[in-house]
This record gives structure tokens, C-alpha cells and sequence, in this order.
């Protein structure tokens, strides 16, 4: 494979990073590739040389937004089990949620990340939903692997519920500066800007979410198992 010249890496580089500041601001169907590249300040032809579409350009700065979060949770998870010893939930669940609050560090998506996630799942197009599933089923899957190992009176359609309930209340927390809301109901005391807080207060709660029993079978469902 030909090596990209650094004047075209560094081309590269501005699209994603405006792709990325404005489908998070705006969402993906009120952004046009001309938008991105006059905020690159590039010719919007190199979308296309670069990118092939807007749809795969799309693609690339999801992709490019979770890079670092993805690659920070399996460098955390395969030093866990490397040390041999057995993880509790509390632990996976820490290592597992400690990247979101973690993501201003992260070299250019930090600032996005939680925004442009948002406008994925909001928008609900099938290029949406199977970007993000690509880009994050790898490494959802291996927690959710773990966790069935650690929740053995759980089946994995229930484990796969509440992980995803957790993810989405996680983040719904990680509004800058706080849910709409929060910090009047709470007279000020509830700031979900203090990440060590929303650590503290959440991580027990997933914990004992997680670990409950399996739901109770339906009334309907129970009657109709006995008449069979």
C-alpha cells in the first residue's frame, strides 16, 4: 500500500476534525460536505479524493471519534486479565466507564464524543445506527463476554440490557456542564462536571442494576408455559 504524503495526512486531519465539530453542533443531514470543507478550508473535491462520500466520510470521523475511547477500554481490559487475577463487576464496570469521563485528554474527539454519539443514535438512520455499531460492537462485546462470566444467573439478552441502559444514562449524565435541570433541583449539589461524584454515586447503582435477578416472566407468558 502507497504511504500518504504528510501534506495529504494533514489534509485528512482538517476534514475529519470539522467533520467532527460539525455533525456534533449540527447533526449529519443538516451538514453538507461544501460546510466541511469551507471550515477545513480546503477544496470540497478532496472530501471525495479522501473520502469517496459523504456517507463514508461520515463513517471515518465516527470512527475517529471513539478511536481513542475504544483503544484506552481494551488496553485497560487486557491488563486486568493479564494480571491474572479475577475481575469483580465494580472493577469491570470502572474500567469500562472511567474512558467517557477520561475523553477531553484524548487527542482531537474528546470535546465531541458525547455530542456527536448523541446525534448518532438521535438521527436513527441506518447509516447511523450501523457506523456506530461497527465502530463500538468490538469492544462493547468483549465487556459484555466478561460479564457473563461474572453473572452466570443472568442470561445474556438481560446482561446485554442493562449495559446498554448503563451507557445511555452514563452519558445523559456527561451533558456539559450537567443535565438540564439537575443543578437547580439539587440547589447546586448534584454537578455532574465533578467526575470523581458521578463515579461515586453512579457506580454502585449500575453494580446492583447489573446483578439483580432475571425479571419476573410475564402473567400471560407464565399461564401459557403451565397450559402447554
Amino acid at each position: 500500500m502507497a504511504k500518504i504524503k504528510p501534506n495529504k495526512l494533514e489534509t485528512r486531519a482538517k476534514l475529519i476534525s470539522a467533520g467532527m465539530r460539525l455533525f456534533a453542533e449540527q447533526g449529519f443531514r443538516a451538514v453538507s460536505t461544501r460546510d466541511i470543507a469551507k471550515e477545513a478550508g480546503v477544496n470540497s473535491a478532496l472530501i471525495s479524493y479522501h473520502f469517496g462520500g459523504k456517507d463514508e466520510f461520515f463513517e471515518v470521523v465516527v470512527r475517529s471519534s471513539v478511536s481513542d475511547h475504544v483503544a484506552e477500554r481494551m488496553q485497560m481490559l487486557t491488563k486486568a486479565r493479564a494480571k491474572g487475577r479475577e475481575l469483580t463487576l465494580e472493577t469491570l464496570l470502572e474500567l469500562y466507564l472511567q474512558p467517557i469521563l477520561n475523553k477531553r485528554k484524548w487527542s482531537h474527539s474528546g470535546d465531541y464524543f458525547t455530542r456527536l454519539h448523541a446525534v448518532v443514535i438521535a438521527e436513527k438512520s441506518e447509516l447511523a445506527e450501523d457506523v456506530l455499531s461497527r465502530a463500538l460492537s468490538g469492544v462493547n462485546i468483549a465487556f459484555i463476554d466478561e460479564l457473563c462470566l461474572l453473572l452466570p444467573h443472568l442470561k445474556r439478552e438481560t446482561i446485554t440490557w442493562r449495559f446498554y441502559a448503563m451507557i445511555g444514562s452514563f452519558l445523559f449524565l456527561d451533558t456539559d456542564p450537567s443535565p438540564p435541570g439537575m443543578l437547580t433541583v439539587s440547589a447546586g449539589k448534584c454537578d455532574a462536571s465533578d467526575h470523581e461524584e458521578v463515579m461515586r454515586q453512579m457506580l454502585p447503582f449500575f453494580v446492583a442494576g447489573l446483578a439483580a435477578d432475571e425479571p419476573a416472566q410475564p402473567q400471560s407468558s407464565a399461564v401459557s408455559a403451565q397450559g402447554l
